[in-house]
């Protein structure tokens, strides 16, 4: 009988120890906050990994960039058509910008396209930032998911090759 209860304490002394430990592990934020397990998921790491093979000695590769980190709206508009033409860059990104290595110039914006490019609000999101780039002179490349990422970045090399 003694034994058992010593079994049945032990148990109990593992139980407690792991939740206490789990606890400390996952401690919640007080502000509500968490770290994300990884900043990209596995195609843009794929597709980051073949632009870093491919162009990474000549440009500067960024990711997850703010579209307003590199297109700013005419200061000389009114201050409600400057207020709406920033809301509509200011929480956007783009997957990847290649920038020149000496003066950090965006040469090239590239968006990798999965299945949600199909919903009809990204269809919307991809005009406008088309348009966008468009209009400030900065080339566009739409690379599929699951395409051949590493012939994607040797035709993203040649192109910025061709542009200087």
């Amino acid at each position: 009988m003694k034994m058992l209860i010593w079994i049945i304490l032990f148990v109990i002394g593992i139980v407690l120890i792991k939740i206490f430990f789990e606890k400390i592990k996952f401690k919640k934020s007080v502000l509500g906050y968490l770290k994300k397990e990884r900043v990209m998921n596995t195609s843009e790491q794929a597709l980051y990994i073949n632009l870093q093979k491919t162009l990474g000695d000549k440009f500067i590769i960024l990711s997850k960039v703010r579209i307003e980190d590199f297109v700013e709206v005419k200061s000389d508009l009114a201050r409600n058509k400057f207020n709406g033409l920033r809301n509509r860059i200011k929480s956007r990104h783009v997957d990847f910008l290649i920038c020149d290595l000496a003066t950090t110039k965006p040469l090239l914006a590239i968006e990798l396209d999965g299945a949600s490019h199909k919903n009809i609000d990204r269809i919307e999101r991809d005009k406008f930032v088309n348009n966008l780039y468009g209009e400030i002179n900065l080339k566009v490349e739409h690379v599929l998911k699951g395409s051949d990422f590493l012939e994607e970045a040797t035709k993203i090399k040649n192109i910025l090759k061709n542009k200087n």
